[in-house]
């Protein structure tokens, strides 16, 4: 959860409700065009999909009015869910970088040279 404004408040309150909740700072150049131009591909390639309820059309037409429209909200997690499930592993691409790198031991998201 992103701790600025209205969030901060959000995220003290769902820690004290224990729940497992982390917080997130956009990094440099990591502005809201900038997080959906890194999960684009994501959705160009199909791997993204949507059921057919009221609250999924109601993320697509925000996505649709996206950067000109009224709201942004339901764009803005969307795309950091998108982008915590691929740096996570969780999805992938055809021609995103294999794992294995010959060579190197992964652990930890640590690369080691064996």
């Amino acid at each position: 959860m992103e701790k600025k404004s209205n969030g901060a408040a959000l995220y003290q309150e769902m820690r004290r409700m224990g729940l497992p909740i982390g917080e997130f700072t956009p990094g440099k150049g990591q502005d809201k065009i900038s997080r959906v131009n890194s999960v684009s591909d994501l959705f160009r390639s199909g791997i993204v999909w949507a059921p057919d309820r009221r609250w999924a059309h109601e993320v697509i037409e925000e996505c649709n009015d996206f950067p000109s429209g009224a709201n942004d909200d339901l764009v803005d997690s969307t795309t950091l869910a998108l982008m915590r499930f691929r740096q996570g592993g969780f999805i992938r691409l055809p021609n995103d970088e294999p794992e294995d790198i010959p060579g190197f031991r992964s652990t930890r998201n640590k690369l080691y040279l064996v």
